[in-house]
Parts: structure tokens; sequence; C-alpha cells
């Protein structure tokens, strides 16, 4: 692999590593099986993840593939949409960064990266089990 390819690379963090030690359940569902498990606190169950000066946790990042962030948490695919990134129902997004993305649509990846990650905090960790898709 030359080094234009390596520059290309995604740094996928899989959705076990990112949420080792977690239920994957979603956290506003309970197990009516079992009535000793509750939900996993969402506050707990992202707490290893960064955190941005807004308060905003940093669930993807710029090098993260179109099609990876799609697959770990499918509502971001409306943040995307919502921002003019309709790469999510190409079939380039299997291979293309965010951060290429972007600036294939002429957007500014910081701004994405923000836009995404307040909707996926808000969802899942302030507004756990409710759509709040821009």
């Amino acid at each position: 692999m030359d080094e234009s390819e390596k520059k290309y690379e995604s740094t996928f963090i899989s959705w076990d590593k990112v949420h080792e030690g977690t239920n994957k359940q979603d956290t506003a569902a309970v197990d009516t099986a079992d009535v000793d498990t509750a939900a996993v606190d969402p506050t707990e169950k992202y707490k290893d993840l960064p955190v941005d000066e807004d308060g905003i946790r940093q669930f993807i990042t710029k090098d993260m593939l179109i099609g990876d962030v799609i697959e770990i948490y499918p509502s971001a695919a409306h943040a995307l949409l919502s921002v003019g990134m309709h790469c999510v129902t190409c079939g380039v997004a299997l291979y293309e960064s965010v951060e290429e993305a972007s600036y294939v649509h002429g957007l500014d990846p910081d701004d994405v990266i923000k836009v995404v990650n307040d909707m996926l905090t808000t969802e899942l960790i302030e507004h756990p089990g409710e759509s709040v898709a821009p």
C-alpha cells in the first residue's frame, strides 16, 4: 500500500470496542422477560467517548467512513441528509470518509461532525428512545 492509499484509510473503531462492557440493546427498551434487567444509563454507557467544549459527545470522527457511521449509528443518516450529504444512499459511502464526502459536497467537515455528534448526543444520551432527527 503506497502513501496515497494510507491517507484514506479509516480508523474505524468497532461498535464492540466503543461500547465495551455495555448493553448493545436500545437504552429505551427494557427486557420484559427479565424484570431485574433495567436499561443501561446512557450517560454511563457513553462515558468513555470524548466530549467537546460544548458538551457534545464525539460519537464519530472525520476519518470514519460514511458507511461505517451509518452502520453503527443508523439515525446519523438523518443528520447527514439534513446538511446536504446525500451520499448516505450512495455506494461510494462504503469507501469515502466523512471528511472526503464533506469536501465533495462543499461542506466544512468540522461542521458536519458537529451536527451529527450533536444529534447523536441528544438522541442517545439526553433523550434516549426518542427520535430527534433534524
